[in-house]
């Protein structure tokens, strides 16, 4: 495997789930990431229940972000992340569709790109309460994309995330 430029590196990864019991398999996966060589799970923000973006029909999701310390490259820990989705049986069939579990890298310090394995900063989250809501109770001063966390939350239209009563970990 790759390792990180310069040793440890310092990243942020978005938990999401709507199928089975989505809390339940967001802390699943939590331990599954953390238990990976390479990758420590220093922190995790709240869950929080999130009204879902894609086809109609589909359950409420629930959504974290856990905030890594890895040796692992970038493109070493997306791998990572694919191999704990599909230990949760992740099937990549619909866009924005139902899911097991979703584990996207939203940002690795250092690291900025744009290519078709990988967009870091992760290309959407900025525009997404789901992902920001959570970021920003672990560090609303990060900067994505020239603003800071709190900024862009502050300026986005409530979107249907709601707190579920309990921590990633």
């Amino acid at each position: 495997m790759q390792s990180a430029p310069g040793g440890v590196i310092p990243a942020y990864v978005a938990f999401g789930a709507n199928l089975g019991e989505p809390v339940a398999t967001l802390r699943a996966a939590a331990v599954a990431l953390a238990g990976r060589p390479g990758v420590e799970l220093v922190a995790g923000s709240p869950i929080y229940r999130t009204r879902p973006i894609g086809p109609p029909g589909q359950p409420d999701f629930a959504n974290a972000v856990g905030r890594v310390r890895t040796s692992l490259a970038a493109d070493a820990l997306l791998d990572v992340l694919h191999a704990v989705e599909a230990e949760f049986g992740r099937v990549r069939d619909v866009r924005w569709g139902p899911r097991t579990l979703d584990l996207d890298l939203i940002w690795y310090e250092g690291e900025e790109r744009s290519d078709a394995r990988l967009t870091l900063p992760h290309a959407r989250a900025h525009e997404r309460e789901f992902v920001l809501r959570p970021l920003a109770d672990l560090d609303p001063g990060l900067v994505l994309r020239g603003r800071t966390v709190a900024d862009w939350l502050a300026a986005l239209d409530p979107q249907g995330v709601e707190p579920a009563g309990t921590a990633l970990m």
